[in-house]
């Protein structure tokens, strides 16, 4: 275990950048948490396996049992240190056993990614009820606070960072998902009012915003094709993969944003430049796999 408030390579002069060694990576001797993480592809395993192959030492959760130990194994035989943790992202008691298990393990938090959300409506406006759209707010918001407020109160400190996964849906008026956009656009005030308060004790607080992305959530619309009919809507031509929101949310938690915080950082290959956007709920292609 590395002990509670262990130096972690940096300089001693105030706002000097993180020393490295040869072959260190940015999370050497550091220790992320990652919700989310079970299911491949999705973010929060790919996000898990990025921070690790950087260094860090890994504490992931998700619902199943079965595809979480799986997940936690694959980072195993791949030399890192992980501990999995079972249980819902969505309760509070859930993020404060995640930090348990942190602190009991390894001694620090250093890094929050909670990758958790989804919809509880889909359909016309004119439908949903009130229980639809409070659910699928506090299904995109409850979580993510829950798990700050728990890194916060165990450890997480000067220096530490936290990552949210918002959505490119706030940015259009996407046809269907008017809770999912609220339930987004809520996250996205959470994220910075968060970052103005943590910013006092030193903790930065981000978000990815991805536009579609191959995950194992949207595999039915992307897999027929292999991504083609999204990546010929884009504006870079490709469909963004549950690696490249995970570069980005490692970006986003290590010294090299240490000046960025109360952000929301695009990732959708280009999508939010094309006027009103693409989205899947539209297009004539995908909707036809859904039936």
């Amino acid at each position: 275990p590395i002990p509670a408030g262990a130096r972690v390579g940096r300089t001693g002069s105030e706002g000097g950048r993180m020393a490295t060694t040869a072959g260190m990576g940015r999370f050497e001797g550091r220790v992320a948490l990652v919700t989310g993480a079970s299911r491949d592809p999705s973010i929060g395993r790919a996000t898990a396996q990025r921070l690790a192959e950087e260094g860090a030492s890994v504490v992931i959760n998700g619902r199943s049992e079965g595809a979480l130990q799986e997940a936690a194994e694959a980072l195993r035989d791949a030399g890192h240190a992980v501990t999995a943790f079972a249980g819902s992202a969505e309760e509070s008691e859930t993020a404060r056993s995640l930090c348990r298990a942190a602190i009991d393990r390894y001694g620090r938090i250093d890094a929050v990614v909670h990758t958790v959300g989804g919809n509880r409506f889909l359909g016309s406006p004119r439908e949903m009820t009130r229980d639809e759209l409070m659910e699928t707010i506090e299904l995109n918001t409850w979580g993510a606070i829950a798990l700050a407020q728990a890194a916060v109160e165990m450890g997480l400190g000067a220096g530490g960072s936290v990552a949210f996964i918002s959505s490119g849906t706030v940015h259009k008026t996407t046809p269907k998902m008017i809770a999912y956009a609220a339930g987004k656009s809520a996250l996205n005030a959470i994220t910075r009012t968060l970052a103005r308060d943590l910013a006092e004790l030193g903790i930065r607080v981000n978000a990815v915003a991805p536009g579609f992305t191959r995950t194992d959530g949207t595999r039915e619309m992307w897999a027929p094709d292999d991504g083609e009919a999204a990546a010929r809507s884009l504006p870079l031509g490709r469909l963004t993969g549950a690696e490249d929101i995970a570069a980005a949310c490692a970006f986003l938690l290590s010294d090299d944003a240490r000046q960025m915080t109360g952000q929301i950082l695009d990732v959708d290959g280009g999508n939010h430049l094309a006027g009103g956007g693409w989205t899947p709920m539209t297009d004539p292609t995908i909707q036809g796999r859904l039936g």
